[in-house]
């Protein structure tokens, strides 16, 4: 916005030259007329550049040539000094979805889809932007969920993890709460929606499946038989 307090100013300088340039020459009627347009386009970008919107869900930050001030603004139109920078600050409720490649205690790979809803917490955004940035997604939460999945899937066996799913994802938001409240992250909710292993895995499941069944079904079989 500095650019159009610049600019506004060069208009009305030249505007200025212009009127005085012609008040010397055949043209000079024109000259209140151009200095006029000048003076009215400069005023308008003088305005303009002090003029700044913080979008609904936001806060504002405010920085004075890189260095952050202690005010912040919240959603709507304010008037700020031109040489001053608003970054707008994202306070909804962000979703990120990841598919994570980890292994089990017993070095089964499996895939992992993991869903995450968090928000920065309003009352900090000043000091993450600060301490992280606006890039806080990929400096702080997708490094910490990436951590927290992966020691996770690592406490069990690929059998394991099949059957406990609920109990996984649990751990993994409960490490998530503690890990990110530390950046003034806030987890809102979190989904492990799927768990993929290799095909190899799954074949040899189900061929165990399957067997079980035959044998539950033969021991069914022999009571029957001697009955």
């Amino acid at each position: 916005m500095l650019a159009l307090l610049i600019i506004g100013l060069i208009a009305i300088v030249i505007g200025i030259v212009v009127s005085n340039s012609l008040k010397r020459t055949r043209n000079a009627s024109a000259s209140p007329t151009i200095l006029a347009c000048s003076v009215i386009l400069g005023v308008v970008l003088i305005v303009l550049s002090c003029v700044r919107t913080v979008p609904t869900g936001h806060t504002g930050i405010v920085t004075t040539f890189g260095k952050v001030e202690d005010t912040t603004y919240e959603a709507g139109v304010h008037v700020v000094m031109p040489w001053k920078t608003v970054i707008n600050m994202d306070n909804r409720n962000q979703k990120a979805s990841l598919d994570l490649l980890c292994f089990s205690s017993d070095i089964q790979e499996v895939t992992v889809v993991y869903t995450l809803n968090y928000q920065i917490e309003k009352s900090n955004a000043q000091t993450i932007y600060r301490t992280i940035g606006t890039d806080y997604y990929r400096t702080v939460v997708l490094p910490r969920v990436e951590e927290a999945v992966k020691s996770v899937m690592a406490k069990y066996t690929a059998e394991t993890l099949l059957s406990t799913r609920a109990e996984l994802s649990n751990q993994i938001k409960s490490i998530l709460i503690d890990k990110l409240a530390t950046y003034n992250i806030e987890v809102i909710d979190t989904s492990l929606e799927n768990l993929d292993f290799s095909d190899a895995f799954t074949e040899a499941v189900e061929a165990k499946q399957v067997a079980e069944q035959k044998s539950k079904q033969a021991e069914i079989e022999q009571a029957q038989a001697l009955m």
